[in-house]
């Protein structure tokens, strides 16, 4: 089956032609000045992805790191819409009055996490402008779940958004005026429920404010898709989108193949219970090969696991790198963030490729495996369990060639279309995501693929104080030991690098 090509729009990615609706570009002005939140470092690369995929030209003031200057405020004047994402500046005379002028001219206006704290010597804005009542944090490290009111899933600003995941500390803002209307709200696992986007309409002027901000949420495809939308309807205008390059499922096959050597266990041949490594050397083709990385997030409820994660991390991305470079196919599986990358090319190949159904292979007679991780397995006694994850971790490059998917048939699809034989599993955690997940070693393996694990790229959740009590380290042994019976071979990474490197 060769490689298709399917237009966007089957994606979710709205195409408007800005030829077709005659309007002129949406001029928006971003007002930047949030030291502590790095606004700078955040809006740049946010006017060119608004510049690039909407039909707006933007105007970028910023204040430089200086509390005391704002240069560039008369662009307020001509702007449709204004931005503001400042903290605590300490502007005053004609440049303070042109943010008064501004706002209590009832202009457009979308305000970005501080902005309701924007500007020292005029606090009164937050309620004035916003309707807010901002009056601190419900505690830092914890992620917060966004998600829409139900009531307004309909809203403009809602078109395309889902439920978002924040590492920014949910702000302490209720009660807010009875006038705004609230499209979505946040809680953590203390059950701390507040607004986080909400509007307000103030004599005909239309108003957005959203609290959240940091500068991993704007590299999040859904809060990019939250705050484009924002600017537009805040604006009273449609949304216009730019066309984007099509992606296809074109692929430059790799020639030539790789010797690799490989761990399995075998029962002795006295039958006697017992178990033999065995090891084995075979000619993988890069062509029918690729890498699945299951489950590296950036954050994890346990912090053991979150601190192993990101040590594993930074070990796993310059094999990936060299993995990429041979043309073997990567695959980036963490579960449950896809928001995060709705409009990521990789994202899109992942929902292209047409369904091919499994032949579902007998399922293996396992013993339970040997660890306890039932009360699940932190070392670290954190608590509670709930989903911390945003993201994968950053450390790990996704390129556009790449694949980025957190089901099963998705992942088969492609590597059924591709020709993939051969697969390649790293990543967490090994007693749980890794061999359980609908991408994981069992059901590759029944679905017919040669799954091969890299030991000492993978992590098991297992706390040493449980049985069997051993070390982490040794816990994690006993599980690769246990896949290596029962699932599938292992390699090292060693051993990985080596076979890459040959020619």
């Amino acid at each position: 089956m060769g490689p298709r090509i399917v237009v966007l729009i089957l994606l979710g990615w709205v195409m408007s032609s800005p030829a077709e609706s005659g309007d002129p570009p949406l001029k928006v002005c971003f007002v930047s000045g949030s030291f502590e939140y790095h606004s700078d470092q955040s809006l740049i690369p946010f006017k060119r992805h608004l510049e690039a995929r909407y039909h707006a030209e933007v105007t970028f003031l910023s204040a430089n790191g200086n509390w005391q200057d704002l240069p560039g405020l008369e662009a307020l004047e001509d702007c449709d819409v204004a931005l503001f994402f400042t903290r605590r500046l300490e502007i005053d005379g004609e440049q303070l009055e042109r943010i008064k002028r501004y706002v209590r001219s009832d202009k457009p206006l979308v305000g970005v996490r501080t902005a309701n704290h924007g500007f020292q010597k005029f606090l009164e804005f937050d309620k004035e402008v916003f309707g807010g009542n901002y009056h601190g944090h419900h505690g830092a490290g914890i992620t917060q779940k966004i998600s829409p009111v139900p009531e307004r899933s309909d809203h403009p600003i809602l078109s395309g958004v889902d439920t978002l995941f924040s590492k920014e500390s949910l702000y302490q803002v209720s009660p807010i005026a009875e006038d705004c209307e609230v499209l979505m709200r946040g809680e953590t696992p203390s059950t701390a429920t507040e607004p986080v986007v909400w509007t307000r309409t103030r004599n005909g002027g239309r108003v957005v404010y959203i609290s959240i901000g940091g500068v991993s949420d704007f590299e999040n495809d859904t809060f990019k898709r939250l705050l484009a939308n924002s600017l537009f309807w805040a604006a009273g205008r449609e949304v216009a989108r730019k066309e984007v390059p099509l992606v296809t499922l074109e692929r430059k096959l790799p020639k030539g193949s790789i010797p690799l050597s490989v761990r399995l266990r075998m029962e002795s041949p006295d039958n006697k219970g017992g178990w033999m490594a065995q090891t084995e050397t075979r000619a993988l083709p890069l062509a029918e090969t690729a890498l699945l990385i299951c489950d590296m997030w950036d954050r994890h409820w346990c912090r053991g696991a979150t601190e192993r994660c990101q040590a594993l991390a930074e070990r796993m991305e310059p094999i990936v790198e060299l993995a990429r470079r041979r043309g073997i196919l990567i695959v980036h599986a963490p579960s449950e963030t896809m928001g995060f990358y709705c409009d990521h090319p990789a994202r899109w190949r992942a929902q292209l490729a047409p369904v091919v159904e499994p032949e579902e292979g007998p399922m293996r007679e396992e013993p339970p495996l040997p660890i306890d991780s039932s009360d699940g397995g932190c070392d670290t006694d954190d608590q509670p369990q709930y989903q911390s994850w945003t993201r994968q971790n950053p450390a790990i490059r996704i390129d556009e060639d790449d694949m980025i998917s957190d089901n099963g048939r998705e992942v088969y699809n492609l590597l059924a279309h591709y020709g993939i034989k051969h697969l390649f599993v790293v990543g967490v955690h090994t007693n749980m995501c890794v061999l359980g997940r609908s991408f994981g070693i069992r059901r590759m393996t029944r679905w017919g693929l040669d799954c091969i694990l890299v030991r000492d790229l993978t992590d098991t959740m297992y706390d040493p104080k449980d049985p069997p009590q051993v070390s982490h380290e040794e816990g994690t042994d006993l599980v690769v030991r246990h896949i290596e019976r029962y699932w599938a071979p292992s390699t090292s990474s060693g051993d990985l690098v080596t076979a890459l490197r040959q020619r």
